[in-house]
């Protein structure tokens, strides 16, 4: 190369291949004119030197025992050529290459004789790698590597030599490119000898030391698992508390409880605690009994509705409400109830603001103990202590349970108004038989709508409407209230006022499908968190290209939130959501700021 150039330099980024004839000086001067016209030979003949030649992004230098080519393409043009000249040597040729690669900035110039050329670093950088090596060796710099890696072909041709000091004390990684057809898989003599310096089967990512991204997902991780322990921690308590959130959601958008066409809610309507009109009143004696006191009503009044439900065909009747207090009419309705004591079930209730005082049927109507009467259920559930809301069922309590100690075997306990539903109804088998609060699938928010009863009460209703109880047969029928003035509302996922009698009959159709509700232990909450940390390692560690790798981490988290979707819908199972998928994103882009600022790094220090 020339030493007469111009000072006007023009500044680029040059993909350098410097190729040498190894063993050259050893020929006779015959010879070395040979070998030197078969490598241009082989040269011009590459498809990557006539591409890059025709559209004037190369520049190509004799040195006397070798060529250097700048191509001025993409940063793999040097390396497919270096590929193509090799394959062609070895195919028809004893000539022996050594070839070294690197991009950084050139300056372009002029010699005296008006010929392009070129000087800078990235032309001697080339030129060094190139001198580690020996015959067949196609060695590449850290920062070509760093973008070859980034695409699947060339990521498993590349094997890193590790570091190797260079001229001026000048320290680079230094890569092996082979295959089954080129290359030479060999440690270069240079580097044998150097302490630590052993070859290593795949290119790394363009992050030197994988360990930058294990600790960050790592890091990430284990700050998420140990936040399922702090539910009390300003803000960052959040990462789990929103999963419940996320829960509601699937209760609300996912699939219902199908409604159950034989369940019917008979409600104490606003117009029916106003009392029938006076015309009316004579017609029935249920309509008279309402007019003639306010509500609550002579008792006399639920002993005729059974009666007329009853012998209508209905398959049971559940009473929510609490009949504690003695009441005129409680003789005529407990022989009733004795009358149909199969078809028949009423509420107790646990008064929880009283030290949990198991509120019974009066001993008019059930004689004591009221609670193991198999015609007695108590009405409560208890909601979650964080928001209030009403999630569960528990089917079965005791008094140790419900003063905070652990359940004794010898406790017999108590039985809720749905698992006496379920037992009179021949299916108690379908009652989860343990102590605990079981997640539901709630039918849909308008499934149960009440039919009043004063429309029962009244004849005329009762034959247009009802066709004379043909309506009711083989129905099974809660009575309770239906009006906003009496109060009876839950709040739940679906509706932030269900009826009280409306909670009931979702528990008896979820109890009657087995569509309970699951989550996973804590331990397994972990566990996929922890996995969601190692896939984001990963796919940070695989995918170098940042566009594809971000593509990934989207596709990732769409799928997970299906598989959470059709886990809900199918099998009643809830799997963490927020959790896992932060763990997911913070590795990703903190991995992915960390590559970023690390490449830049390392091309400022080998530029």
């Amino acid at each position: 190369m020339s030493d007469d150039l111009q000072p006007d330099a023009d500044l680029a980024i040059a993909h350098v291949l410097f190729i040498d004839i190894v063993a050259y000086s050893k020929l006779a001067i015959d010879q070395q004119k040979e070998v030197v016209q078969q490598l241009n030979h082989y040269v011009r003949d590459s498809e990557q030197f006539r591409r890059a030649d025709t559209a004037g992004k190369l520049i190509r230098m004799p040195t006397g025992d070798g060529v250097a080519l700048a191509f001025f393409t993409s940063p793999d043009a040097p390396v497919r050529c270096a590929i193509e000249v090799s394959k062609a040597v070895r195919n028809s040729s004893a000539l022996q290459l050594r070839m070294g690669i690197h991009s950084g900035p050139v300056d372009q110039l002029s010699d005296v004789n008006e010929r392009s050329n070129l000087a800078g670093t990235g032309i001697n950088m080339a030129q060094r790698i190139m001198n580690c090596g020996d015959a067949g060796h196609i060695l590449l710099s850290q920062r070509v590597a760093d973008d070859l890696v980034q695409y699947t072909r060339w990521r498993s041709q590349l094997h890193e030599l590790g570091e190797v000091e260079l001229k001026h004390g000048v320290r680079v990684s230094v890569f092996n490119l082979y295959t089954d057809e080129v290359g030479n898989p060999e440690v270069p003599q240079k580097l044998r000898q150097a302490a630590g310096k052993k070859p290593i089967e795949k290119a790394r990512v363009p992050v030197r030391s994988q360990r930058l991204l294990a600790t960050i997902c790592l890091s990430c991780t284990a700050l998420v698992m140990c936040l399922r322990f702090l539910p009390a921690l300003p803000v960052l308590s959040h990462v789990w508390g929103h999963e419940q959130r996320l829960q509601d959601w699937l209760h609300r958008t996912g699939r219902r409880t199908a409604t159950h066409p034989e369940l019917v809610f008979v409600g104490i309507s606003t117009k029916s605690l106003a009392g029938p009109e006076s015309a009316k009143a004579g017609k029935d004696r249920m309509l008279q009994l309402m007019a003639e006191h306010p509500f609550p009503w002579s008792r006399e009044i639920w002993a005729r509705l059974l009666d007329r439900l009853l012998e209508s065909g209905a398959r049971l009747v559940i009473f929510d409400l609490i009949f504690n207090q003695p009441k005129e009419g409680d003789q005529v309705f407990r022989a009733a109830l004795d009358r149909y004591r199969d078809r028949v079930v009423v509420s107790a209730n646990f008064d929880l603001e009283n030290g949990n005082e198991f509120v019974a049927p009066n001993a008019d109507l059930i004689p004591p103990p009221a609670q193991y009467d198999d015609r007695v259920g108590y009405v409560n559930y208890w909601i979650d202590k964080q928001d209030g809301m009403l999630r569960a069922a528990r089917f079965f309590t005791s008094e140790r349970q419900l003063t905070g100690q652990k359940p004794s075997q010898e406790e017999r306990p108590y039985v809720s108004l749905v698992a006496r539903a379920m037992e009179k109804l021949g299916r108690s088998n379908d009652v989860p038989h343990d102590l605990k609060d079981h997640l539901i699938r709630f039918s849909a928010t308008d499934a149960y709508q009440p039919y009043p009863i004063w429309e029962i009460a009244d004849p005329d209703m009762w034959h247009s409407k009802y066709s004379d109880g043909e309506f009711f047969e083989d129905k099974i029928v809660i009575v309770g209230p239906s009006a906003s003035k009496l109060g009876d509302v839950l709040d739940n996922p679906i509706s932030s006022e269900i009826k009280g009698p409306v909670m009931h009959l979702n528990v008896l159709a979820a109890t009657m499908d087995h569509e309970f509700l699951r989550k996973l232990p804590i331990a397994l909450d972990l566990v996929i968190v922890s996995v969601f940390g190692l896939l984001a390692w990963l796919l940070l560690g695989r995918i170098g290209r940042w566009l594809k790798c971000l593509l990934s981490f989207l596709a990732l988290s769409v799928a997970y939130l299906l598989l959470a979707f059709l886990l809900y819908n199918f099998l009643g199972i809830f799997v963490p959501i927020f959790p896992p998928l932060l763990t997911l994103l913070a590795c990703g882009f903190l991995g992915f700021v960390a590559q970023q600022l690390h490449k830049r790094s390392q091309s400022m220090v080998h530029g």
